[in-house]
């Protein structure tokens, strides 16, 4: 299993699972018996379960958290489990450390003491812009609570609600470092992107696998949305509306 692409940055103070010490530092678990050798990447993985006690943790949320790629091969996440319960003496059929959820993940059962420490927010993040600040999860939308209440003059609606395009720019993707995370395999980790200058705004597909569409055509270069335009994004359909965009004006193309 590959180790060289780089992980998440998370907090590497030592915690317990389960009577265990885990030494992130180290990338090793102990008992006070024995002691395992555990890979980066796998060790990265207990991080993101221990991170969220009793969570269902996706699979797709654990390879976008851990390998930051979309060209994993489909058994990794698989083989980092089973190493992980190797190294606790896990058995999937009766666990006691990491449960598999049938079609949906897996769960952190076991006792975690301490703080495993989660993702750190990406260096080029904007000061008080939190990243994601906008899930789409099928019809529902999940803004974050401390999304700023600036740049409200250009909105996408959704069934239930309406996502503010905060400038400068919002990156559309399934990763976790997207601005508005879609959560479907049909998107991209970064799909397309949503420059924000003044009163326009201008979409970007960013050679996203299944492309972007306005108004059910695909986006090819940049292309300037005008009110009542229509975006699709994987399985996202979003009406785009611009408080001071008037659908009289001219495309432009950039």
């Amino acid at each position: 299993m590959s180790s060289n692409s780089p992980g998440p940055s998370f907090a590497r103070a030592a915690f317990g699972v389960g009577g265990w010490t885990v030494e992130p530092q180290a990338n090793r678990v102990g008992n006070g018996e024995r002691t395992v050798h555990l890979e980066p990447k796998v060790m990265d993985v207990l991080l993101c379960l221990a991170g969220r006690p009793g969570e269902v943790v996706s699979r797709q949320t654990l390879v976008d958290e851990v390998w930051a790629t979309e060209f994993i091969s489909d058994t990794t996440l698989t083989h980092a489990i089973a190493e992980l319960r190797r190294a606790f003496g896990d058995d999937a059929r009766s666990p006691h450390v990491i449960e598999t959820i049938p079609k949906r993940g897996y769960r952190m059962i076991a006792e975690v003491v301490g703080d495993p420490g989660r993702p750190s927010p990406s260096p080029a993040q904007e000061p008080g812009r939190p990243r994601p600040y906008a899930v789409i999860a099928g019809e529902t939308l999940r803004l974050d609570p401390a999304t700023p209440a600036v740049g409200c003059a250009h909105v996408l609606l959704l069934a239930d609600g309406a996502i503010p395009l905060l400038p400068p720019e919002v990156v559309v993707g399934r990763g976790a470092e997207a601005d508005l995370q879609v959560l479907s395999p049909e998107v991209s980790r970064r799909h397309a992107r949503l420059a924000v200058e003044g009163e326009r705004v201008l979409l970007e597909d960013l050679g996203s696998k299944n492309g972007t569409l306005v108004n059910d055509l695909p986006v090819a270069g940049r292309r300037e949305l005008i009110s009542g335009d229509t975006l699709a994004v994987g399985p996202a359909r979003l009406l785009y509306r611009g408080v001071a965009n008037d659908p009289t004006r001219t495309r432009t193309a950039d």
